[in-house]
């Protein structure tokens, strides 16, 4: 039975997240270059909000239901390039309906609206045990049941939390942001944007 749940489950939510319409009014060219000059020198963790996909809607009322708040971030992501010559070279991984995989720029940053998060007290040689961590995830099924205690199967944000928790000083350093998780049970885009373990580093909105 619980097999059968779980497969309708992951039915519903891979359908959903396929319903969108005709994009427009997205970013714009100058907002997708200041992007990528951030992103080329850096790591950051990126949440972003599509208005023209249903799963955003559903993301907000999960959010609502959880928290009391509706979310405007629906998505969570994070960037691990080394050398970026081309938009090719970017490496944006990501959980959705298909499961952990790279997606290319062009297609993360068709968006209305993005925001790049910077750990507060994580040093930069740390990231690389996260970029390390987030790379061993790849391949893993979509978790649609949103259940942070199964770590072989991710959603968006369980994901970009199970590569910061590879960083050695977690407990310290992250310690806002598991209290949260803690106190609502659960994890929603809008929890990286709203913890102040996380710094905004650039954000934009249409």
């Amino acid at each position: 039975m619980k097999k059968l749940w779980t497969s309708f489950v992951d039915w519903v939510v891979i359908t959903i997240g396929k319903i969108h319409w005709g994009y427009k009014d997205g970013l714009t060219v100058k907002e997708l270059s200041e992007v990528r000059n951030l992103l080329i020198p850096n790591y950051y963790i990126i949440l972003t909000h599509r208005k023209n996909h249903l799963s955003t809607f559903f993301v907000g009322l999960a959010s609502w239901v959880l928290t009391g708040k509706w979310s405007y971030w629906a998505h969570a992501l994070m960037n691990l390039e080394d050398e970026v010559k081309s938009d090719n070279d970017f490496r944006l991984i990501e959980a959705t309906g298909n499961g952990t995989h790279y997606s290319p720029f062009d297609l993360v940053f068709r968006v209305h609206g993005v925001v790049l998060l910077k750990p507060k007290n994580m040093s930069a040689e740390h990231w690389t045990k996260v970029m390390d961590k987030a790379n061993t995830e790849l391949g893993k099924p979509y978790d649609s049941l949103f259940d942070l205690r199964n770590d072989q199967r991710l959603s968006c944000v369980e994901l970009v939390r199970s590569a910061l928790m590879a960083e050695p000083d977690y407990e310290k350093n992250f310690a806002n942001f598991e209290a949260m998780i803690k106190s609502r049970k659960n994890l929603t885009p809008e929890m990286f944007y709203e913890c102040d373990d996380f710094e905004i580093v650039y954000e934009v909105r249409h």
